[in-house]
């Protein structure tokens, strides 16, 4: 048998042998910290977060101002604090679980507490460590971030990004293969610079190597390791990814099976909904505890046996006795007992919670996503009167300046996406306009749309549906918000308008000129407090409306608007959850989901509640 083999099998079995051993208080550990992260540490670190936005003068970021913070210095110093803290955070937890498994290998007993305070003595040095860490990474990363940014500004920026998604040019895929490529080799850099410092956590903590020195001494400990180190991760990942995948796959056909009847006892439908989703959440709960506690067993093993030059330095730790077969965690009656009946407090908590979640009466908003984009060309005036057929409440629009002064509606900044025409808008005349057909790539039905303006749509809406006007900033504005509202107000339109836009200071503008207008935040993501937010409403991606933001949003007085839902389940699901209004290319479709909604009972709903939550996430549409 080789020498790699013998390796082979001496870090299988022993790693075997500590989690067989020690995985009653690996396992206490890991609840442990993850309370500890849950209850204190991200708090925390969201407090120090949102004071660092207001340090640099930020209450609350959304969309590319996101991106432009990070790029500036204030925002790369946040990046690497709070790189460094997330990843500090993730290294404690390994701190403890490693310590358990290094006094196991020493034939002693380490409990969950003297493991957390173990971890907790060196958690400055932990931290001082990562902080070297995601520097570093940003630092070997940045070039790669530069190449794709200079690949975008090269090859993606002569026409709208909307363009390049529907038609895929050529240059368009030849840029997604650079992506993919620099893709490759942002990946190849990370695994490179973990085996490098795949042995920092364990010099920290047993063999009391400076934080200054620690990165370059683990890189010295790994040379000629790296595969070894590589593949032996790489065989953990895949064994824990593949057991998350059963797992999920399995509980998710389980609770589409156990859904009882909606005719049965409204207590007994809840309560075994609540259990269901105990029952994911706990198993959940297993699998993350164990591919994290199987890390630190592996952690320790391959520092062992690849790592550790010295066993003679190594320190000693403070402990409460000999191993015992069980980690000195002992199952009795009693702790059974109360364990049953936490349970059981929990499903029950679970089941009173998602039942008092789900809407007897629905009070939301349809808004046709540029009319009813569905079934015509978006943002003509046939998906306008199209919306209006369908029963929607609002129509939701975009608007733009041409070079004339002309506020028209259109969304994208060129017209290669639906007319294969390289013209800008604000480099357009009316005249210009009235010449390009918008309407026949859609169908050719539809070859006589043009691009309205809004006072055209206006004067199609006024007393048939409210007017959703969404200010799109390509940096070529002359006027737009001081425009669009005397232009409402000529056609008599003040009470039936909302306006919207990406740009907080577009937002600002419009609330100054229009105080008594709703004018709202269209948000991908944020970061910050939503009171902090400029806005009377708030438009979001469906895929992180949930009910703490909804909540939140309510409890400011904001309304929730959500983009862009299509599905008839998901549209419910929106609605179940609190949503105020939502956009969709299918008005009728929405209308025809109330109707139903109307006709059914709670229990119903609670199961297409829950069935949302099994199927998983919301189809989302461009906005």
């Amino acid at each position: 048998m080789s020498v790699n083999n013998k390796n082979h099998n001496v870090i299988v079995r022993r790693a075997a042998d500590d989690f067989r051993s020690s995985w009653p208080a690996l396992a206490t550990t890991y609840l442990a910290c993850r309370i500890i992260t849950i209850v204190i540490l991200a708090p925390l670190a969201g407090l120090l977060f949102r004071g660092l936005l207001a340090v640099f003068g930020k209450t609350t970021l959304s969309d590319m101002d996101i991106l432009f913070f990070c790029l500036g210095p204030g925002g790369c110093f946040c990046l690497i604090l709070l790189g460094a803290i997330w990843l500090a955070i993730l290294v404690f937890e390994q701190a403890a679980l490693v310590a358990i498994v290094y006094a196991r290998d020493r034939n002693q007993l380490l409990t969950p507490a003297a493991a957390l305070r173990f971890a907790a003595a060196h958690a400055w040095p932990i931290f001082r460590v990562t902080i070297r860490i995601v520097t570093r990474i940003l630092v070997c990363i940045a070039p790669l971030l530069a190449i794709a940014a200079a690949v975008y500004l090269t090859l993606l920026s002569e026409y709208d990004i909307n363009y390049y998604l529907k038609e895929k040019p050529p240059i368009f895929m030849g840029a997604l293969a650079v992506g993919v490529l620099l893709g490759m080799i942002l990946i190849l850099v990370l695994l490179y610079l973990i085996s490098n410092w795949f042995f920092s956590l364990p010099l920290v903590l047993f063999e009391g190597t400076k934080p200054s020195e620690v990165l370059s001494l683990s890189n010295q400990r790994a040379q000629g390791q790296r595969y070894k180190i590589l593949r032996w991760l790489v065989i953990w990942f895949f064994v824990t990814s593949l057991i998350s995948t059963v797992v999920t796959i399995l509980i998710g056909l389980l609770g589409r099976l156990v859904i009882p009847d909606s005719t049965a006892p409204l207590q007994l439908l809840a309560m075994t909904v609540g259990t269901v989703l105990l029952l994911w959440a706990a198993i959940g709960l297993i699998v993350n505890l164990f591919s994290t506690t199987t890390f630190a067993v592996l952690l320790f093993q391959l520092y062992r046996q690849l790592g550790c030059t010295d066993e003679g330095k190594l320190v000693a730790i403070p402990v409460a006795s000999k191993v015992s077969p069980m980690g000195g965690i002992r199952l009795t009656r009693t702790r059974v007992f109360i364990g049953t009946l936490i349970s059981i407090v929990i499903a029950t908590w679970i089941s009173i919670s998602t039942l008092v979640g789900v809407q007897a009466e629905d009070h939301v908003t349809i808004m046709a996503h540029r009319g009813a984009s569905k079934s015509a060309p978006e943002n003509t005036l046939a998906s306008i009167r199209q919306a209006i057929a369908d029963g929607a409440d609002w129509v939701e629009i975009d608007v733009q300046e041409t070079a004339d002064g002309e506020v028209v509606v259109f969304h994208d900044s060129d017209f290669m996406k639906l007319a294969g025409l390289n013209l800008k808008i604000w480099d357009a005349r009316m005249e210009d306009l009235q010449k390009i057909d918008i309407g026949s790539w859609f169908d050719r039905k539809f070859v006589d749309e043009r691009v309205p303006t809004l006072a055209a749509v206006l004067q199609e809406c006024r007393g048939k549906i409210g007017v959703n006007i969404e200010l799109k900033y390509y940096g070529h504005d002359q006027q737009l918000e001081q425009r669009v509202a005397s232009i409402v107000a000529a056609h008599e339109m003040n009470s039936h308008v909302k306006a919207m836009s990406l740009k907080i200071d577009g937002v600002r503008k419009m609330k100054a000129l229009r105080p008594d207008w709703e004018v709202g935040l269209l948000m991908s993501v944020s970061a910050g407090k939503v009171k902090n937010i400029e806005a009377d409403f708030l438009a979001v991606n469906a895929s992180f409306a949930n009910r703490n933001l909804i909540q939140a949003a309510h409890d400011q007085g904001k309304e929730i608007y959500v983009w862009t839902v299509n599905d008839g389940p998901q549209m419910s699901e929106m609605i179940s959850r609190g949503v105020d209004g939502i956009l969709t290319d299918n008005p009728a479709l929405a209308r025809s989901v109330l109707k139903q909604r109307a006709e059914m009972s709670v229990p119903e709903r609670l199961l297409l509640e829950i069935a949302g939550l099994i199927r998983g996430g919301v189809e989302i549409g461009e906005q």
